[in-house]
């Protein structure tokens, strides 16, 4: 399973050429949801970035924002956008829907306060890693659902964790994630073993019948990961609906070997083209 402590060790100090905050937004209980946003320091007023809604990895059950803070920062410095990486609830303190409400609330402010952080409503997109795949695609669905207006720009998705009826291991001696885990961490978010007829579509988002409306797609993911096929059959599901849809798929690496080896070739070329989507929002 994940090492939250040698993951997010890697993190380098944030430059002067970013500015960083953790928001207190409130939730419609009136808890605090901390947001992490980072922004050019140089930004002048009055010229609407794009915007990264960030959901980090975890297997719904660990991490927080920090692990990907390194990455972030150099979305703002290469993209020229603003992210927003959203400290969601993790289960199984707190099971679905908590964090998909956390994402829902956290969009909700930035659309709202977009004025005043100068946003463009229309160029904000949805990020998550693993876990925070599931979650960002639910959050996709919801806003279609809801018909939200102006619609989410992007979705942008690492890997993501997206169907809990994965039942197929991988032949890789080195596994960040394997099969086990993923009961785990889907039990967890869950509430109930995986698998069942009853679990909400707008939990594992892979059950959605129906993926018509839903924002231009970006994956990228690797033949080891544990993800692999359900990562491939929800870009081809978009594709027949007619979403503009880009995949990238690399062999001989597992799930996260982009934290694990940021330096790798394949790590930056991944990187390379998430802040070319994100440049084109």
């Amino acid at each position: 399973m994940y090492n939250a402590t040698a993951l997010g060790s890697q993190a380098p100090p944030i430059p002067d050429a970013v500015t960083f905050e953790v928001i207190s937004v409130p939730r419609p209980d009136g808890s605090i949801l901390p947001v992490h946003h980072f922004r050019p320091a140089t930004q002048k007023h009055g010229t609407p970035t794009a915007a990264l809604l960030h959901f980090h990895g975890g297997g719904f059950i660990a991490m927080t924002p920090d692990i990907a803070k390194g990455r972030l920062v150099q979305y703002v410095l290469n993209a020229g956008i603003q992210a927003f990486s959203v400290d969601y609830r993790l289960a199984p303190e707190h099971p679905y829907p908590a964090a998909l409400d956390d994402g829902w609330t956290a969009l909700a402010w930035i659309r709202e306060n977009a004025g005043q952080l100068g946003i463009n409503t229309a160029r904000i997109a949805i990020m998550g890693d693993s876990a925070g795949g599931a979650i960002a695609v639910s959050l996709a669905i919801r806003a279609r659902d809801s018909q939200l207006s102006p619609p989410i720009a992007q979705q942008i998705l690492c890997a993501p964790m997206l169907d809990d009826r994965t039942k197929r291991d991988i032949p890789c001696n080195f596994k960040v994630w394997d099969l086990q885990d993923n009961i785990t961490g889907w039990t967890a978010y869950l509430g109930k073993p995986p698998g069942g007829s009853d679990v909400p579509d707008t939990a594992s988002p892979a059950r959605v019948t129906d993926v018509s409306g839903l924002p231009s797609l970006y994956i990228d993911t690797t033949q080891l990961d544990l993800f692999a096929e359900e990562n491939m059959e929800y870009g081809s599901r978009c594709v027949k609906a007619g979403i503009e849809v880009e995949i990238h798929v690399s062999p001989g690496l597992p799930h996260g070997f982009d934290s694990l080896m940021p330096s790798h070739r394949v790590s930056k070329q991944y990187e390379e083209h998430r802040e070319r989507v994100m440049r084109n929002l």
